[in-house]
């Protein structure tokens, strides 16, 4: 009877660690972005609930759409108040560039790591970074 119990134990990580991997893979390809000039938004994947992610005026899921592209008007006409709002924010720029480095860093953690918790951490900071990312656009 321990024998299945352990092989039910054994699949329940199997898939706790399938769905991390899923995790830690978005995080890179977020950070990435992020590292790029991307702009996080405020929406959310319908399909996966991940963030939205906006770059030369098109918006677009990185973990579900694998990187494509989906062009909308609305982004495209904001993108020149975008554009105004980071002249504004040059004196921001050094905190935003150790941020972005910061997110390197962390990212290559979690990528390195093996314990679970710390990963959850590391992934948590790389969070907070993007929001304080998100918060230094809309306001510089």
């Amino acid at each position: 009877m321990a024998k299945i119990d352990k092989e039910a134990e054994r699949e329940k990580l199997r898939l706790q660690f399938e769905k991390e991997a899923k995790s830690r893979e978005s995080a890179r390809v977020m950070s990435s972005l992020l590292l790029q000039g991307a702009t996080m938004t405020r929406k959310h994947c319908k399909a996966c609930g991940d963030p939205i992610f906006r770059q030369e005026g098109k918006e677009f899921c990185p973990s579900c759409k694998n990187g494509e592209q989906v062009t909308t008007g609305k982004d495209v006409d904001n993108q020149s108040s975008q554009v105004e709002r980071e002249r504004k924010g040059e004196n921001l720029t050094g905190a935003r560039s150790a941020i972005l480095d910061k997110i390197e860093d962390l990212t290559k953690k979690v990528e390195e790591e093996e314990d679970i918790g710390k990963m959850k951490e590391y992934l948590s900071a790389i969070k907070e970074a993007t929001e304080v990312l998100r918060v230094m656009d809309e306001i510089g």
